[in-house]
Protein backbone atom coordinates (compact mmCIF):
# COMPACT_ATOMS: atom_id res chain seq x y z
CA UNK A 1 0.00 0.00 0.00
CA UNK A 2 1.02 3.93 -0.67
CA UNK A 3 0.82 6.47 2.24
CA UNK A 4 1.69 9.30 0.16
CA UNK A 5 -1.34 11.20 1.87
CA UNK A 6 -2.60 14.49 3.13
CA UNK A 7 -0.73 13.93 6.32
CA UNK A 8 2.71 13.59 4.23
CA UNK A 9 1.93 16.15 1.93
CA UNK A 10 1.27 18.58 4.83
CA UNK A 11 4.91 17.31 6.00
CA UNK A 12 6.19 18.11 3.20
CA UNK A 13 4.93 21.62 2.20
CA UNK A 14 5.44 22.89 6.03
CA UNK A 15 9.57 21.35 5.99
CA UNK A 16 10.34 21.84 2.16
CA UNK A 17 12.77 24.48 3.44
CA UNK A 18 15.71 23.54 6.17
CA UNK A 19 14.28 20.18 7.59
CA UNK A 20 15.33 18.87 11.09
CA UNK A 21 16.26 15.64 11.61
CA UNK A 22 12.96 14.81 13.18
CA UNK A 23 11.06 16.03 9.99
CA UNK A 24 13.00 14.04 7.80
CA UNK A 25 12.81 11.36 9.69
CA UNK A 26 8.60 11.24 10.29
CA UNK A 27 8.46 11.84 6.23
CA UNK A 28 10.51 8.63 5.65
CA UNK A 29 8.28 6.62 7.81
CA UNK A 30 5.54 7.90 6.62
CA UNK A 31 6.20 7.68 3.35
CA UNK A 32 7.11 3.96 1.38
CA UNK A 33 9.01 1.41 3.71
CA UNK A 34 9.34 -2.24 3.76
CA UNK A 35 7.34 -2.48 7.60
CA UNK A 36 4.44 -3.98 6.10
CA UNK A 37 6.62 -7.06 4.20
CA UNK A 38 8.76 -7.57 7.71
CA UNK A 39 5.44 -8.01 9.83
CA UNK A 40 3.77 -10.53 7.05
CA UNK A 41 7.40 -12.68 7.02
CA UNK A 42 7.71 -12.43 11.23
CA UNK A 43 4.10 -13.36 11.78
CA UNK A 44 2.97 -15.46 8.11
CA UNK A 45 6.54 -17.26 7.90
CA UNK A 46 7.62 -17.50 11.12
CA UNK A 47 4.73 -17.60 13.32
CA UNK A 48 4.28 -17.76 16.58
CA UNK A 49 7.23 -17.39 18.80
CA UNK A 50 7.69 -19.28 21.77
CA UNK A 51 10.83 -18.72 23.65
CA UNK A 52 13.06 -21.69 23.59
CA UNK A 53 11.04 -22.46 20.21
CA UNK A 54 12.49 -23.30 17.04
CA UNK A 55 10.53 -20.41 15.36
CA UNK A 56 11.74 -18.09 18.26
CA UNK A 57 15.59 -18.80 17.57
CA UNK A 58 14.53 -18.17 13.63
CA UNK A 59 12.65 -14.82 14.38
CA UNK A 60 16.31 -13.98 16.61
CA UNK A 61 18.03 -14.61 13.35
CA UNK A 62 15.88 -13.01 10.96
CA UNK A 63 15.85 -9.81 13.45
CA UNK A 64 19.24 -9.38 13.53
CA UNK A 65 19.68 -10.29 9.59
CA UNK A 66 16.91 -7.26 9.21
CA UNK A 67 19.05 -4.93 11.33
CA UNK A 68 22.74 -5.81 9.30
CA UNK A 69 20.80 -5.75 5.63
CA UNK A 70 20.07 -2.07 7.05
CA UNK A 71 23.84 -1.23 7.14
CA UNK A 72 22.82 -0.79 11.58
CA UNK A 73 25.10 -2.26 13.93
CA UNK A 74 23.84 -4.94 16.04
CA UNK A 75 24.08 -7.54 18.04
CA UNK A 76 22.36 -11.01 19.74
CA UNK A 77 22.96 -10.27 24.01
CA UNK A 78 22.04 -13.72 25.43
CA UNK A 79 20.51 -14.88 28.65
CA UNK A 80 19.19 -17.35 30.80
CA UNK A 81 15.88 -18.51 30.56
CA UNK A 82 14.86 -20.03 33.93
CA UNK A 83 13.13 -23.06 32.26
CA UNK A 84 11.63 -24.24 28.76
CA UNK A 85 7.68 -25.09 28.64
CA UNK A 86 6.05 -25.79 25.36
CA UNK A 87 2.89 -27.37 24.75
CA UNK A 88 1.96 -30.17 22.42
CA UNK A 89 -1.68 -31.22 23.11
CA UNK A 90 -4.25 -30.24 25.30
CA UNK A 91 -6.97 -32.36 25.30
CA UNK A 92 -10.19 -32.73 27.89
CA UNK A 93 -13.71 -34.27 28.19
CA UNK A 94 -16.56 -34.33 30.57
CA UNK A 95 -17.99 -37.22 31.85
CA UNK A 96 -21.64 -37.78 32.93
CA UNK A 97 -23.55 -40.55 34.37
CA UNK A 98 -24.89 -41.69 30.79
CA UNK A 99 -21.96 -40.43 29.04
CA UNK A 100 -19.29 -37.57 28.15
CA UNK A 101 -18.62 -34.80 26.07
CA UNK A 102 -15.37 -33.33 24.83
CA UNK A 103 -14.11 -30.03 25.15
CA UNK A 104 -11.61 -27.63 23.74
CA UNK A 105 -9.09 -25.87 25.92
CA UNK A 106 -5.53 -25.06 26.81
CA UNK A 107 -2.96 -25.15 29.52
CA UNK A 108 -1.74 -21.86 31.22
CA UNK A 109 2.05 -21.71 31.25
CA UNK A 110 4.05 -24.26 32.91
CA UNK A 111 1.01 -26.55 33.96
CA UNK A 112 2.46 -29.66 34.53
CA UNK A 113 2.13 -32.74 31.47
CA UNK A 114 0.38 -35.30 32.60
CA UNK A 115 -3.04 -36.82 32.60
CA UNK A 116 -5.65 -35.70 35.36
CA UNK A 117 -9.00 -36.28 36.08
CA UNK A 118 -11.25 -35.38 39.18
CA UNK A 119 -14.49 -34.03 40.12
CA UNK A 120 -15.63 -30.61 38.93
CA UNK A 121 -16.95 -28.02 41.30
CA UNK A 122 -18.22 -23.85 39.83
CA UNK A 123 -16.76 -21.64 41.70
CA UNK A 124 -19.12 -19.00 41.28
CA UNK A 125 -17.55 -16.14 43.03
CA UNK A 126 -14.70 -15.42 45.29
CA UNK A 127 -16.70 -15.61 48.14
CA UNK A 128 -18.37 -19.00 47.44
CA UNK A 129 -17.94 -21.82 50.08
CA UNK A 130 -17.61 -24.64 48.11
CA UNK A 131 -15.42 -27.41 48.94
CA UNK A 132 -12.53 -27.26 46.39
CA UNK A 133 -9.78 -30.11 48.40
CA UNK A 134 -9.02 -32.47 45.75
CA UNK A 135 -11.11 -30.98 43.60
CA UNK A 136 -11.21 -29.04 40.01
CA UNK A 137 -12.67 -25.70 40.33
CA UNK A 138 -14.38 -24.25 36.80
CA UNK A 139 -14.35 -20.37 37.09
CA UNK A 140 -16.98 -17.95 34.53
CA UNK A 141 -15.10 -14.56 33.55
CA UNK A 142 -17.18 -11.49 31.60
CA UNK A 143 -16.05 -10.90 28.12
CA UNK A 144 -13.07 -9.21 27.39
CA UNK A 145 -13.59 -6.42 25.00
CA UNK A 146 -10.61 -3.71 25.37
CA UNK A 147 -7.38 -3.56 27.55
CA UNK A 148 -9.08 -2.87 30.83
CA UNK A 149 -11.02 -6.24 29.93
CA UNK A 150 -7.77 -7.66 30.35
CA UNK A 151 -6.33 -6.18 33.19
CA UNK A 152 -9.59 -7.13 35.51
CA UNK A 153 -9.10 -10.54 33.99
CA UNK A 154 -5.82 -10.92 35.09
CA UNK A 155 -7.02 -9.38 38.57
CA UNK A 156 -9.67 -11.87 38.82
CA UNK A 157 -7.89 -14.95 37.89
CA UNK A 158 -4.94 -14.17 40.75
CA UNK A 159 -7.15 -13.83 42.89
CA UNK A 160 -9.22 -16.84 41.79
CA UNK A 161 -5.88 -18.94 41.94
CA UNK A 162 -4.86 -17.56 45.34
CA UNK A 163 -8.10 -19.20 46.77
CA UNK A 164 -8.16 -22.33 44.79
CA UNK A 165 -4.21 -23.11 46.50
CA UNK A 166 -5.39 -22.11 50.25
CA UNK A 167 -8.68 -24.64 49.64
CA UNK A 168 -6.30 -27.87 48.35
CA UNK A 169 -8.13 -27.72 44.83
CA UNK A 170 -6.26 -29.61 42.36
CA UNK A 171 -6.39 -27.39 39.24
CA UNK A 172 -8.37 -24.75 37.77
CA UNK A 173 -10.47 -24.62 34.33
CA UNK A 174 -10.99 -20.76 33.83
CA UNK A 175 -14.35 -20.04 31.26
CA UNK A 176 -12.59 -17.97 28.09
CA UNK A 177 -13.15 -14.85 28.16
CA UNK A 178 -13.80 -14.86 24.17
CA UNK A 179 -16.66 -16.37 22.44
CA UNK A 180 -17.02 -18.78 19.32
CA UNK A 181 -14.55 -21.03 21.03
CA UNK A 182 -11.53 -18.69 20.84
CA UNK A 183 -8.70 -20.25 22.92
CA UNK A 184 -6.01 -18.03 24.41
CA UNK A 185 -2.56 -18.40 27.18
CA UNK A 186 -2.24 -16.59 30.09
CA UNK A 187 0.55 -16.94 32.77
CA UNK A 188 -0.38 -17.92 35.99
CA UNK A 189 0.70 -16.02 39.78
CA UNK A 190 3.61 -19.04 39.88
CA UNK A 191 4.77 -17.53 36.38
CA UNK A 192 7.82 -20.20 35.57
CA UNK A 193 7.46 -21.87 38.95
CA UNK A 194 3.72 -22.79 38.91
CA UNK A 195 2.85 -27.04 39.46
CA UNK A 196 -0.91 -26.82 39.57
CA UNK A 197 -2.60 -27.37 36.18
CA UNK A 198 -4.81 -24.95 35.21
CA UNK A 199 -6.68 -24.42 31.83
CA UNK A 200 -8.25 -21.89 29.25
CA UNK A 201 -11.81 -23.56 28.46
CA UNK A 202 -13.82 -22.63 25.22
CA UNK A 203 -16.29 -20.69 26.99
CA UNK A 204 -19.42 -22.13 25.03
CA UNK A 205 -17.98 -25.49 26.85
CA UNK A 206 -17.87 -23.75 30.13
CA UNK A 207 -21.42 -22.75 30.06
CA UNK A 208 -22.17 -25.98 29.35
CA UNK A 209 -20.22 -27.38 32.48
CA UNK A 210 -21.63 -24.60 34.33
CA UNK A 211 -24.99 -25.21 33.38
CA UNK A 212 -25.40 -28.94 34.09
CA UNK A 213 -22.56 -28.13 37.84
CA UNK A 214 -26.12 -26.22 38.84
CA UNK A 215 -28.38 -28.36 37.97
CA UNK A 216 -26.77 -30.80 40.39
CA UNK A 217 -25.33 -33.16 38.09
CA UNK A 218 -22.23 -34.94 39.26
CA UNK A 219 -19.43 -34.31 36.66
CA UNK A 220 -15.88 -35.34 36.38
CA UNK A 221 -12.97 -33.96 34.04
CA UNK A 222 -10.56 -36.08 32.59
CA UNK A 223 -7.36 -34.05 30.54
CA UNK A 224 -4.77 -35.05 29.09
CA UNK A 225 -1.39 -32.50 28.46
CA UNK A 226 2.21 -32.99 26.60
CA UNK A 227 4.63 -30.83 26.52
CA UNK A 228 8.23 -30.54 26.51
CA UNK A 229 10.18 -29.59 29.63
CA UNK A 230 13.58 -28.48 30.49
CA UNK A 231 15.90 -26.62 32.74
CA UNK A 232 17.47 -23.44 31.88
CA UNK A 233 18.57 -22.37 28.90
CA UNK A 234 19.91 -19.93 26.60
CA UNK A 235 17.75 -17.47 24.67
CA UNK A 236 18.89 -14.00 23.46
CA UNK A 237 17.85 -10.59 22.96
CA UNK A 238 18.94 -8.07 19.87
CA UNK A 239 19.98 -4.81 20.01
CA UNK A 240 20.27 -1.94 17.32
CA UNK A 241 22.41 0.93 17.81
CA UNK A 242 22.61 4.40 16.11
CA UNK A 243 25.98 5.83 17.69
CA UNK A 244 25.58 8.84 19.44
CA UNK A 245 28.01 11.57 18.68
CA UNK A 246 28.55 14.75 21.15
CA UNK A 247 27.10 12.67 24.10
CA UNK A 248 27.51 8.58 23.11
CA UNK A 249 27.57 7.40 26.26
CA UNK A 250 24.48 8.21 27.19
CA UNK A 251 21.78 5.80 25.77
CA UNK A 252 17.98 6.30 25.07
CA UNK A 253 16.62 2.88 24.50
CA UNK A 254 13.14 1.94 22.73
CA UNK A 255 11.83 -2.25 22.52
CA UNK A 256 9.79 -3.97 21.85
CA UNK A 257 9.41 -7.88 22.17
CA UNK A 258 10.25 -10.33 19.36
CA UNK A 259 8.90 -13.48 21.45
CA UNK A 260 4.59 -14.32 21.50
CA UNK A 261 2.87 -17.46 21.98
CA UNK A 262 1.95 -19.77 19.50
CA UNK A 263 -1.50 -20.51 19.76
CA UNK A 264 -1.97 -17.46 16.92
CA UNK A 265 0.88 -15.29 15.17
CA UNK A 266 1.84 -12.94 17.43
CA UNK A 267 0.86 -10.08 15.31
CA UNK A 268 -0.63 -7.44 17.61
CA UNK A 269 1.36 -8.69 20.15
CA UNK A 270 3.95 -7.63 19.19
CA UNK A 271 5.30 -8.20 15.90
CA UNK A 272 3.65 -4.74 14.80
CA UNK A 273 6.02 -3.13 17.04
CA UNK A 274 9.43 -5.34 16.22
CA UNK A 275 8.62 -4.44 12.59
CA UNK A 276 8.45 -0.24 13.70
CA UNK A 277 11.72 -1.09 15.85
CA UNK A 278 13.71 -2.69 12.71
CA UNK A 279 11.87 0.44 10.43
CA UNK A 280 13.14 2.94 12.43
CA UNK A 281 16.94 1.83 12.61
CA UNK A 282 16.82 1.14 8.63
CA UNK A 283 15.51 5.03 8.59
CA UNK A 284 17.65 6.61 10.95
CA UNK A 285 20.80 4.91 9.13
CA UNK A 286 19.51 5.67 5.14
CA UNK A 287 19.17 9.18 6.15
CA UNK A 288 22.06 9.18 8.22
CA UNK A 289 20.93 10.56 11.21
CA UNK A 290 23.43 10.87 13.97
CA UNK A 291 21.81 11.79 17.57
CA UNK A 292 23.47 13.40 20.45
CA UNK A 293 22.55 10.53 22.90
CA UNK A 294 23.40 6.84 21.49
CA UNK A 295 20.05 5.16 20.26
CA UNK A 296 20.16 1.94 20.95
CA UNK A 297 16.61 -0.50 19.42
CA UNK A 298 15.85 -3.50 21.22
CA UNK A 299 13.84 -6.99 19.98
CA UNK A 300 13.19 -8.19 23.57
CA UNK A 301 13.19 -11.68 24.36
CA UNK A 302 11.26 -13.76 27.02
CA UNK A 303 8.63 -11.08 27.65
CA UNK A 304 5.86 -13.51 27.76
CA UNK A 305 7.08 -15.41 30.73
CA UNK A 306 8.05 -12.60 32.85
CA UNK A 307 10.36 -9.89 30.69
CA UNK A 308 13.68 -12.02 31.21
CA UNK A 309 15.16 -10.15 28.20
CA UNK A 310 15.08 -7.19 29.09
CA UNK A 311 15.52 -7.81 32.65
CA UNK A 312 18.99 -9.17 31.72
CA UNK A 313 19.54 -6.29 30.37
CA UNK A 314 19.57 -4.44 32.64
CA UNK A 315 21.91 -6.47 34.56
CA UNK A 316 24.48 -6.39 31.73
CA UNK A 317 24.52 -3.10 31.12
CA UNK A 318 25.13 0.77 32.65
CA UNK A 319 22.23 1.49 33.79
CA UNK A 320 23.84 5.18 35.00
CA UNK A 321 24.07 5.38 31.39
CA UNK A 322 20.39 5.15 30.30
CA UNK A 323 18.82 8.30 30.22
CA UNK A 324 15.36 6.61 28.91
CA UNK A 325 13.63 3.50 28.29
CA UNK A 326 10.51 2.85 26.01
CA UNK A 327 8.46 -0.09 25.18
CA UNK A 328 6.18 -0.58 22.56
CA UNK A 329 3.96 -3.45 23.14
CA UNK A 330 0.02 -2.81 23.48
CA UNK A 331 -0.50 -3.60 18.98
CA UNK A 332 -1.48 -1.15 16.18
CA UNK A 333 -4.06 1.18 17.86
CA UNK A 334 -3.08 4.80 17.48
CA UNK A 335 -1.21 5.68 20.05
CA UNK A 336 -2.61 8.60 22.82
CA UNK A 337 0.26 9.36 24.51
CA UNK A 338 2.48 7.39 27.01
CA UNK A 339 2.40 6.05 30.75
CA UNK A 340 5.40 7.56 32.33
CA UNK A 341 5.61 5.25 35.21
CA UNK A 342 5.66 7.11 38.53
CA UNK A 343 7.72 9.85 36.79
CA UNK A 344 5.80 13.28 36.87
CA UNK A 345 8.21 15.28 35.47
CA UNK A 346 8.63 13.05 32.25
CA UNK A 347 4.51 14.49 31.92
CA UNK A 348 6.25 17.78 30.34
CA UNK A 349 9.25 16.59 28.90
CA UNK A 350 6.58 14.21 26.54
CA UNK A 351 4.36 16.88 25.55
CA UNK A 352 7.06 19.19 24.34
CA UNK A 353 8.24 16.34 22.03
CA UNK A 354 4.79 15.46 20.77
CA UNK A 355 4.37 18.67 19.52
CA UNK A 356 6.42 17.34 16.52
CA UNK A 357 3.31 15.11 15.20
CA UNK A 358 0.56 16.89 17.32
CA UNK A 359 -1.30 16.34 13.89
CA UNK A 360 -1.72 12.95 14.77
CA UNK A 361 -2.95 13.86 18.14
CA UNK A 362 -4.17 15.17 20.42
CA UNK A 363 -2.01 12.96 23.51
CA UNK A 364 -1.87 12.66 26.94
CA UNK A 365 0.13 11.20 29.01
CA UNK A 366 -0.41 9.10 32.38
CA UNK A 367 1.36 8.89 35.18
CA UNK A 368 0.67 5.56 36.30
CA UNK A 369 3.27 2.82 36.56
CA UNK A 370 2.82 -0.40 34.36
CA UNK A 371 3.86 -4.02 35.34
CA UNK A 372 3.44 -6.11 32.73
CA UNK A 373 6.07 -5.91 29.90
CA UNK A 374 9.37 -4.79 29.51
CA UNK A 375 9.75 -1.09 30.80
CA UNK A 376 9.27 -3.00 34.72
CA UNK A 377 13.24 -3.97 34.98
CA UNK A 378 14.22 -0.46 33.84
CA UNK A 379 11.42 1.09 36.39
CA UNK A 380 12.83 -1.10 39.11
CA UNK A 381 16.23 0.50 38.29
CA UNK A 382 15.28 3.94 38.84
CA UNK A 383 15.45 4.61 35.20
CA UNK A 384 12.95 7.19 33.62
CA UNK A 385 10.80 5.28 31.27
CA UNK A 386 7.56 5.24 28.91
CA UNK A 387 4.97 2.77 27.95
CA UNK A 388 3.32 3.86 24.62
CA UNK A 389 -0.65 4.52 25.42
CA UNK A 390 -2.67 2.96 22.35
CA UNK A 391 -5.91 2.95 21.56
CA UNK A 392 -7.43 -0.73 21.97
CA UNK A 393 -8.05 -1.20 18.00
CA UNK A 394 -8.40 -5.40 17.75
CA UNK A 395 -5.69 -5.43 21.02
CA UNK A 396 -7.91 -6.76 23.59
CA UNK A 397 -10.25 -9.70 22.32
CA UNK A 398 -7.03 -11.25 20.36
CA UNK A 399 -4.64 -10.77 23.10
CA UNK A 400 -2.61 -14.07 23.50
CA UNK A 401 -5.34 -15.58 21.39
CA UNK A 402 -5.24 -17.88 17.89
CA UNK A 403 -6.49 -14.85 16.56
CA UNK A 404 -3.45 -12.34 16.71
CA UNK A 405 -2.65 -12.74 12.92
CA UNK A 406 -1.55 -10.40 10.65
CA UNK A 407 -5.13 -8.91 9.27
CA UNK A 408 -5.96 -7.87 12.80
CA UNK A 409 -2.85 -5.02 12.22
CA UNK A 410 -3.74 -1.63 11.53
CA UNK A 411 -1.10 -0.93 8.54
CA UNK A 412 -1.78 2.46 7.87
CA UNK A 413 -1.71 3.52 11.76
CA UNK A 414 1.24 1.59 12.39
CA UNK A 415 3.18 3.57 10.41
CA UNK A 416 1.43 7.15 11.81
CA UNK A 417 3.06 5.28 15.63
CA UNK A 418 6.10 5.08 13.98
CA UNK A 419 6.45 8.46 13.37
CA UNK A 420 4.88 9.55 16.29
CA UNK A 421 7.31 7.26 18.01
CA UNK A 422 10.50 8.22 16.06
CA UNK A 423 9.94 11.69 16.73
CA UNK A 424 9.98 11.07 20.86
CA UNK A 425 12.46 8.95 20.49
CA UNK A 426 14.80 10.90 18.26
CA UNK A 427 13.85 14.54 20.18
CA UNK A 428 14.86 13.22 23.10
CA UNK A 429 18.05 11.68 21.99
CA UNK A 430 18.70 15.02 21.42
CA UNK A 431 17.29 17.13 24.12
CA UNK A 432 18.73 19.16 26.96
CA UNK A 433 16.79 16.07 29.30
CA UNK A 434 18.98 15.08 32.21
CA UNK A 435 16.41 13.58 35.11
CA UNK A 436 17.84 11.61 37.39
CA UNK A 437 17.94 7.87 38.29
CA UNK A 438 16.39 7.05 41.02
CA UNK A 439 17.82 4.98 44.32
CA UNK A 440 16.25 1.92 45.57
CA UNK A 441 14.51 4.02 48.14
CA UNK A 442 12.50 6.35 45.62
CA UNK A 443 11.55 3.11 43.75
CA UNK A 444 10.30 1.49 46.32
CA UNK A 445 8.70 4.75 47.26
CA UNK A 446 6.57 4.71 43.88
CA UNK A 447 5.99 0.90 44.30
CA UNK A 448 4.04 1.85 47.53
CA UNK A 449 2.56 5.24 46.51
CA UNK A 450 0.92 3.15 43.56
CA UNK A 451 0.11 0.47 45.48
CA UNK A 452 2.01 -1.75 43.14
CA UNK A 453 2.38 -4.87 45.48
CA UNK A 454 -1.16 -7.23 44.33
CA UNK A 455 0.13 -6.73 40.50
CA UNK A 456 3.65 -7.73 40.92
CA UNK A 457 2.74 -10.55 42.87
CA UNK A 458 0.19 -11.13 39.65
CA UNK A 459 3.03 -11.77 37.44
CA UNK A 460 5.64 -13.44 40.46
CA UNK A 461 7.48 -10.08 40.36
CA UNK A 462 7.10 -8.79 44.03
CA UNK A 463 9.60 -11.31 45.98
CA UNK A 464 12.02 -10.76 43.67
CA UNK A 465 12.33 -6.93 44.41
CA UNK A 466 11.52 -7.45 47.98
CA UNK A 467 14.64 -10.15 48.25
CA UNK A 468 17.06 -7.76 46.00
CA UNK A 469 16.98 -10.39 43.28
CA UNK A 470 15.69 -7.70 40.79
CA UNK A 471 15.90 -3.92 40.41
CA UNK A 472 18.11 -1.37 42.55
CA UNK A 473 20.46 -2.39 45.64
CA UNK A 474 20.74 0.78 46.64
Amino acid sequence: MRYINLFILSFISCFCNAQSDIDRLKLALLNDTPIEEDLQELTDKIGGRVTGSLANEKAVEWGLKKFHEAGVKAWKHSFEMPTLWLENLCEGEVNMDDGFFKIEMVSKFKSPPGYYTGDLVYMESLESEEDLNGKYAIVEQDLCLDIDGLFAEYDYATRVEMIAREKGAKGILFMSSRPKKLLYRFLTMETTDNEMPQWVVAREDAKRIIRLLKEGHSLTISASMEAVTGDAFTSHNVIAEIPGTTRKDEVVIIGAHIDSWALGTGANDNGCNVAMMIDLARQMKALNIQPERTIRLALWNGEEQGYFGSWAYTQDYDMDQHKLAISIDIGSGGILGFFTNGREELVVQIDELLKQVEVFGPFSQLNLPIVGTDNFDFMLEGVPNLVGRHAPQFYGPNYHASSDTYDKVDLKQLKINSAIVGAVVLGYANGDYNLPRHDRFQVDQMINDFYLEFTMRMFNVWEPWVSGERGRKN
